[in-house]
């Protein structure tokens, strides 16, 4: 059976993890100088890569002796020129993807935008989601994925909290947003194909799934949990804690929330 984390844990060894796995990555997929596309050197325990002047590899290629087997070293091979070489830029550093999620919440904050993903098990919704795009602002890329996405239109957008996500190398940039008026509600979903479903929810529905309704992806739903009813992601998950502030929150401040069950 996989082995079970409770939160403090999890605050822990998470980070670690996440920063180990980004590497990993990073350094997998990048072992060549995107300039002169000789191979690359990891230094500083995998933070950095290098494109080096001299080569021992090469030496060892061309039938000469390598330095670690004799008294008399091998010259190394002299790689070409490489223009990264003569500036501050000849160090790569890994790279990190901005992506923007956030809770939607209706004009007069009573509901909440969900969305199902084609993945997704019956019932189980969760934030949207998507890539920020080269040269635009966090809120321009919430407003933009949103749209399209699910056709809505917003006014408000607040910047929340954050999450590193190493699959590869994103980092979840949460947000609070608000549509103005009912006539931005209104739902579309052929302007992107990504989900299979979008709905508004009351907000007792989505605080009834906090408390009995979160589970990752294959996992059962919590005890007290009815078939049928709203699904969604652990409070693990950035998506949740998004969530959660908008329910028990007020993150917004000034709108009118449902009442409390």
């Amino acid at each position: 059976p996989a082995p079970s984390f409770d939160r403090h844990q999890l605050k822990v060894t998470a980070p670690a993890y996440a920063m180990a796995r980004a590497l990993l990555d990073w350094n997998a997929r990048n072992p060549f100088c995107g300039t002169c596309g000789q191979p690359t050197l990891s230094v500083n325990a995998g933070t950095k890569r290098v494109c080096p002047p001299t080569d021992f590899g090469k030496a060892a290629e061309s039938g000469s002796i390598g330095s670690t087997t004799t008294e008399e070293p091998a010259p190394p091979y002299q790689r070409p020129p490489c223009s990264t070489r003569t500036s501050l830029s000849n160090l790569t550093f890994p790279r990190t993807d901005p992506t923007v999620i956030m809770a939607v919440l209706s004009h007069d904050g009573k509901r909440l935008l969900l969305g199902k993903g084609k993945r997704f098990p019956p019932h189980w919704y969760s934030t949207l989601a998507g890539f920020v795009e080269p040269a635009e602002s966090v809120e321009d890329a919430v407003r933009r994925e949103v749209w399209e996405e699910s056709g809505v239109n917003l006014a408000r957008v607040v910047i929340h909290s954050t999450q590193p996500w190493p699959y590869p190398a994103n980092l979840m940039i949460g947000a609070i947003a608000q549509a103005a008026t009912p006539e931005d509600e209104v739902i579309k979903l052929d302007n992107d194909p990504e989900l299979e479903d979008a709905k508004w929810f009351e907000l007792d529905d989505v605080r009834e799934a906090l408390r009995v309704g979160t589970s990752g992806l294959g996992e059962p739903a919590g005890e007290g949990y009815k078939e049928g009813n709203l699904r969604l992601p652990p409070p693990t998950a950035i998506a949740n804690q998004l969530i959660t502030a908008v329910v028990e929150g007020n993150f917004l401040g000034g709108i009118t929330h449902a009442p409390k069950m």
